[in-house]
């Protein structure tokens, strides 16, 4: 089915959008800070990207695509870089707002040190690039997290753990569940091999890293002469 993959993106995208300017939401007003958050994350994500599909460590099926390229990457899943992070955060914006977490507690700072140093060692036992990658960028923004303390940082995994379940379905469609082939293709040399249904493992971790750099962002307190 041509044009798939850009169907997804836009279901993604269209549910909290039209949630946005529910007066009790009011997701729109911190359009500014939407803006910069999504351009920091993709300026890390998308060279990453375009690498990883240089080398052949993944790949996009042109049968769900529109065929329309930046670079090596369809404009499918440049949107991604925009829609997923918009879509997610707004999850942990409501959860905040009726059910809000406004501490994160010591122990669990430490405890995100320890998980961090142990991905960092645990990917320089593995071979595939991906793995490798995820685990060394994702246990640096851990310890990071946790070095410095952050608030948010419970309410971040509270809301992570309700992602986990759109990502499921997303993530499943783009590699290959209910489909003949997947959207999304990796090479298997470059993963652990282990899947969620059809999703690599590592994908949760990469969605993981993704949220934590949009909403360090989001979270950061800029000063009033700034442009944000």
């Amino acid at each position: 089915m041509k044009g798939l993959y850009l169907l997804i993106d836009a279901l993604v995208f269209l549910g909290p959008l039209t949630r946005s300017f529910e007066p009790r939401i009011a997701f729109y007003s911190k359009w500014k800070k939407l803006l910069l958050a999504t351009f920091f994350t993709m300026l890390i994500m998308i060279p990453w990207d375009i690498f990883f599909a240089l080398e052949g460590y993944w790949g996009f099926n042109p049968d769900y695509l529109v065929d329309i390229y930046i670079y090596n990457l369809p404009i499918e899943e440049v949107l991604f870089f925009i829609v997923v992070p918009f879509s997610s955060y707004f999850i942990y914006e409501v959860m905040q707002l009726f059910f809000p977490i406004n501490s994160t507690p010591k122990l669990m700072h430490n405890a995100s040190i320890l998980v961090g140093a142990f991905l960092i060692y645990a990917s320089t036992q593995q071979t595939g690039m991906y793995t490798i990658l995820i685990g060394m960028t994702l246990g640096a923004e851990l310890i990071l997290a946790g070095l410095w303390k952050v608030k948010w940082l419970k309410s971040f995994f509270r809301s992570y753990l309700i992602i986990l379940i759109p990502f499921l379905f997303v993530n499943g469609l783009l590699t290959g569940s209910f489909l003949d082939n997947p959207i999304v293709w990796y090479s298997e040399s470059e993963i652990l091999g282990y899947r969620i249904f059809t999703i690599p493992v590592e994908d949760a971790f990469y969605g993981m890293e993704m949220m934590l750099i949009y909403t360090a962002v989001m979270q950061t307190k800029w000063r009033q002469k700034s442009f944000i």
